[in-house]
């Protein structure tokens, strides 16, 4: 039986500050052997306007993620999504939703996992950060949970709803996550100097580009002169994306983000 704290997502320490869904999907493996199997990931989330970030583990030693721009009322399917199913009858899969955006005060959530090679099954939780007391010492913990969503059949289908307590993170804040995914990317294990995970060289750019590319959009028409000066400095980044390596990719976002945070504002 799934226990969200006996078993907390692998990556929990890197997302506990974002607002997030969190995707517990089971695999039944009838065929008791280790195999590969494709699934996709298909939702409509109303109410909703701005950046979806996905990420799961496929296999022990990959992570893969991708970013998705969402517009409201509108419709993914996550297609060619992969998992490795070990040689026990019911595999567990995390997979974690990060919305940057905003939500409107009604806003629905269907949710459908589709998959020809085995029998699937799944619960959709929900995390909301805590701040307070986080960086101070003090006598009261904070016991942050996750919540269950329960889902709700009428007229309309199968869905989900979220309570009031539930937002859409800052969109700023996805360049402090793919300085996470950076950070991540370099954990090592220090006694066989080999890396934990394969290597995201490659689907870290694409996200940088990705994000950028997306950011560029929110820039239309009149904006202040700071705005504009992000957006140019974004957009070198974005021309030499190819040339850089992570590091230095983390140091050109950290210092862009140092700078005009230490601002003042006109």
């Amino acid at each position: 039986m799934f226990n969200l704290k006996r078993d907390a997502p692998w990556f929990f320490q890197y997302l506990e500050n974002y607002y997030h869904l969190f995707l517990n999907v089971r695999f039944n493996n009838g065929a008791t052997i280790k195999r590969n199997i494709k699934f996709s990931v298909e939702f409509s989330l109303q109410g909703f306007e701005g950046l979806l970030f996905y990420m799961y583990k496929p296999d022990i030693k990959k992570v893969k993620f991708d970013l998705y721009k969402h517009s409201i009322d509108q419709a993914y399917t996550i297609d060619e999504l992969s998992f490795t199913l070990l040689n026990n009858a019911i595999n567990s899969l995390d997979f974690v939703i990060i919305p940057f955006g905003y939500f409107k005060d009604e806003h629905n959530f269907n949710l459908d996992i589709r998959c020809n090679e085995a029998e699937s099954s799944f619960d959709l939780y929900t995390w909301a950060p805590s701040n307070l007391y986080k960086h101070i010492k003090s006598v009261i913990k904070i016991a942050n949970q996750y919540s269950e969503l329960i889902p709700i059949d009428d007229y309309k289908g199968y869905y989900f709803q979220f309570n009031s307590s539930f937002k859409g993170n800052e969109t700023g804040r996805l360049f402090d996550l793919i300085n996470l995914l950076v950070d991540f990317d370099k954990s090592v294990d220090e006694i066989n100097n080999s890396p934990m995970f394969e290597p995201m060289d490659s689907e870290i750019k694409s996200l940088v580009t990705k994000s950028n590319e997306f950011m560029f959009e929110l820039c239309q028409k009149s904006v202040p002169l700071d705005v504009k000066n992000i957006v140019r400095e974004l957009e070198r980044l974005k021309f030499n994306i190819d040339s850089l390596s992570k590091e230095e990719i983390f140091n050109w976002l950290d210092d862009l983000i140092s700078f005009y945070s230490g601002r003042p504002k006109l």
